[in-house]
């Protein structure tokens, strides 16, 4: 199984109404979003997991993907980054020295 990161998600996103935009791609094993924890609501980005076979084509199939007035971003998850490639580009700001 592989998972898939999803990024951009509108906070009206629920695991049923990604479930089904996956599921005619391929069999959707399961859907874990990031929740806001005072309204419950979506926080911009979730996973969703597949079968082995179904992940890339579902990514490539997705990209520049319009739900709900927003573009999603989708990416396989790679070993040992939890956010996937599709977080984009890390950003590094210097943190100021103590004096």
């Amino acid at each position: 199984m592989t998972r898939l990161v999803v990024n951009n998600l509108s906070p009206n996103a629920t695991v049923e109404s990604v479930r089904r935009l996956f599921s005619s791609l391929g069999t959707v094993r399961s859907v874990d979003l990031a929740t806001d924890i005072m309204t419950g609501r979506c926080g911009g980005f979730g996973f969703v997991r597949m079968n082995e076979l179904e992940p890339s084509a579902a990514a490539t199939a997705l990209l520049g993907l319009h739900m709900d007035g927003r573009m999603l971003r989708v990416a396989i998850e790679q070993k040992g980054d939890p956010y996937g490639k599709a977080s984009g580009p890390q950003r590094h700001v210097p943190l100021p020295l103590a004096p």
